[in-house]
């Protein structure tokens, strides 16, 4: 997960860059430049936040598996205790 979060920022981070440079060096106005800066970053905004849901929704999984796996475990410590020290029958006095 922590190659892919360096992939998607890398990403994001070249394409702002690369659309700001191509938006400065354009002949438009400034009202038009300003209008593809903005139409720009609610873009990176919403793939943003599409890149935070994923790493939620991975999260939560990761989230079910370890407590999945913590149950799995106790009940193997559990069964090996019993295993190890079976009842003894009580004394009659």
């Amino acid at each position: 997960m922590s190659n892919l979060f360096k992939g998607a920022a890398l990403f994001l981070g070249g394409a702002i860059a690369g659309a700001a440079a191509a938006l400065l060096l354009s002949p438009k106005t400034g009202e038009q430049v300003r209008k593809d800066i903005s139409d720009l970053a609610a873009e990176a905004k919403k793939r943003a936040q599409e890149y935070c849901d994923q790493v939620k929704k991975e999260a939560e999984q990761v989230e079910a598996a370890a407590e999945a796996a913590v149950a799995a475990a106790r009940a193997t410590m559990e069964e090996a205790q019993k295993a190890k020290s079976p009842k003894k029958p009580k004394k009659e006095a």
